[in-house]
């Protein structure tokens, strides 16, 4: 766990109802995090596609599953050290995906192959729209950054030319 609200704790929690047998990265840099993430999304698509046995299929999955939870937390800490207001809608999006991937966890044995990739296109659509509007947020933001203090510039620069 985190001992100060500006450390980050990338550690992975278990799902207590599906161990993983594989750990998730813990050297606390969030872009190997998020690229594990990617691994274990590509490995579950992998073991479908190829249609691995199920017990290499819910490996693949426990170990999405327990990429996504350090993932998201790790996401979420870094949110609050960088804003003091707390953001429930994308909290509540990291709820509704792990609920998702569980969902998908706890049916995977029964589930024929239809419905089983029916629910990974869900899942994996989830993941790839929130990983993208992730990077995009701090790029936009940085982009807007830069943008305004351009414009104070040049507003400036024209301020005192009129001078």
């Amino acid at each position: 766990m985190s001992t100060s609200k500006n450390t980050l704790d990338p550690a992975p929690s278990k799902s207590a109802t599906f161990p993983s047998t594989r750990s998730v990265s813990a050297d606390g840099n969030p872009f190997n995090l998020r690229h594990e993430l990617v691994d274990a999304q590509v490995e579950v698509l992998r073991m479908y596609l190829e249609k691995k046995s199920k017990k290499h299929f819910l490996d693949a999955l426990d170990r999405l599953i327990d990429c996504t939870r350090a993932s998201f937390r790790q996401e979420e800490q870094l949110m609050a050290c960088l804003s003091s207001i707390p953001d429930p809608v994308h909290r509540e999006m990291h709820s509704v995906v792990l609920a998702q991937l569980e969902l998908l966890r706890s049916c995977a044995l029964d589930a024929d192959r239809g419905r089983l990739l029916a629910q990974l296109i869900l899942v994996d659509r989830q993941l790839t729209s929130h990983i993208s509007d992730t990077v995009q947020a701090p790029l936009m933001r940085s982009l807007a950054r830069q943008a305004e203090s351009e414009s104070f510039a040049a507003l400036e620069s024209s301020s005192l030319a009129h001078h």
